[in-house]
């Protein structure tokens, strides 16, 4: 573990990247702080890429939005920096049999395929693929490419019902790309004497300004997969002393849209703690019992449409005519018909003013709203209709990390917040601190007086898996 040195976080961030004394004033960092000969780097590239990000902020907004941004943003530094030093323990062990297993299985895999076509090929080989599908087996043509048609994921997903190689071929690469993304990356980055991983947060590269993890990037694990479940399950606490808790908001960008359109149903709804996604596909399928087929449709048409998806495009999301989905899309907004005014208005003040800006003021300025392109336009627009819900949520967990670092700091718990993934908070919770459960439960949901009431679920074990069960 690399040597551990005692200085003022503050001192170090502005005595090795700003050298103008004019920003001291930018980070109130006061109090001492434990960082590591890798974390203080880091610590200080955040500070710098944070300052250059927010320096562009409008000067003519008003002082409060600026004072409220920059405050936020500089808080959270310390709070990214100690969850970089709360490394997550790996069982290492359980992680090399997952390796295996997948390999097996996508050894097996390869076979099925070669024992359909009576030979065998390279897999990995677009062009020998091309020719197995679309002369030897003569199945339909999707996409043209300029080396004939394409055999990417998307146009096998258009076939994979009809041909079953599709479907081999489809699970054959989710495997591969799952053992050496993931498997592989975390058993190379893992600490050997600590059984330790370590991320890196990046706090201003994504575009929706949620926070991204590198080294190794421990966001985009997939779900819903049984061997990226399994990848989970090696995530386990650093002792018998602790239990991993998971913290997620549930549906909260659904929730930020109702607070922003104000929609009286959509308030309605959440005030009532109703289910709703079972609310929109009542009114899509007009059945007094809901299946959970028509629940995940409608699901899907709630997490899509607010973000302005077009029939063709909700139509791939569920797998139906695109027909079928512009219906879904004209009865939602028909449901929920202050989402659509309160989108139609966001409109022209993005027109007029050249921006769009979230709950917190945070401004997007977008660009071609008024394009003679079509598809430039409508791309625009959907920037535009988007950014005000993502960037809010974005906004309110980086709130909450704030008070809860706060709160576990400032009582000394043994406690730690270990990772945030997208609306999710990972812990280590001590064994006698299982209070804490309530408390940051409490933090989560009250962060933001929002009408629509935030709601956060949460769940312990003693690894990252069962935790989210």
């Amino acid at each position: 573990m690399p040597k551990l040195y005692d200085i003022k976080l503050k001192e170090y961030i502005f005595s090795t990247r700003f050298k103008n004394n004019d920003f001291k004033d930018f980070i109130d960092f006061s109090d001492d702080f434990v960082v590591s000969e890798q974390s203080d780097i880091l610590s200080a590239e955040k500070a710098f890429f944070a300052w250059e990000k927010y320096a562009q902020i409008d000067s003519e907004k008003p002082f409060p939005s600026q004072e409220f941004i920059f405050d936020m943003e500089a808080k959270l530094l310390m709070v990214l920096a100690r969850m970089e030093l709360n490394w997550f323990k790996i069982d290492s062990g359980r992680l090399k049999e997952i390796w295996v297993e997948i390999e097996e299985r996508i050894k097996s895999l390869e076979m099925e395929i070669y024992d359909l076509v009576w030979e065998k090929f390279n897999l990995n080989s677009p062009k020998q693929l091309q020719v197995i599908l679309f002369e030897k087996l003569n199945i339909p043509t999707t996409k043209k490419i300029k080396t004939w048609f394409s055999v990417d994921n998307e146009a096998l997903e258009y076939i994979w019902q009809k041909y079953p190689i599709a479907s081999i071929i489809l699970e054959h690469r989710g495997l591969r790309k799952l053992q050496t993304t993931y498997v592989e990356w975390l058993l190379k980055t893992l600490n050997p004497n600590t059984k330790k991983i370590h991320t890196t947060f990046n706090q201003t590269w994504a575009s929706t300004w949620r926070m991204s993890s590198e080294n190794p990037n421990l966001q985009n694990i997939p779900a819903g997969n049984w061997y990226a479940e399994e990848i989970k399950s090696c995530f386990i606490s650093s002792s018998p002393d602790y239990k991993i808790m998971v913290a997620d908001y549930s549906q909260v960008e659904i929730r930020v849209l109702a607070n922003l359109s104000q929609d009286p149903i959509l308030l309605d709804a959440f005030k009532a703690w109703e289910d709703i996604h079972t609310r929109t596909a009542k009114f899509l399928f007009w059945d007094k019992e809901i299946t959970s087929e028509e629940r995940r449709r409608a699901k899907t048409v709630n997490f899509w449409v607010i973000y302005w998806i077009s029939g063709f495009g909700l139509s791939k999301q569920i797998g139906i005519w695109p027909a079928e989905a512009g219906i879904y899309i004209d009865k939602f907004y028909e449901l929920y018909s202050w989402v659509k005014k309160y989108n139609e208005e966001l409109l022209v003040k993005a027109r007029e003013n050249g921006y769009v800006e979230t709950f917190f003021w945070r401004r997007r300025y977008i660009n071609n709203l008024n394009d003679a392109n079509r598809i430039i336009k409508w791309q625009a627009e959907r920037e535009a209709v988007n950014m005000p819900i993502q960037w809010t949520a974005a906004d309110v967990i980086k709130l909450a990390m704030i008070q809860i670092d706060k709160l576990l700091n400032t009582w000394n718990y043994k406690s730690k917040m270990i990772l945030q993934v997208h609306d999710e908070l990972v812990f280590e919770l001590y064994k006698d601190e299982l209070f804490l459960e309530e408390k940051i439960k409490e933090i989560m949901e009250n962060v933001v007086p929002f009408e629509a009431k935030l709601l956060v679920e949460i769940w312990v074990w003693d690894n990252w898996k069962k935790a989210k069960k």
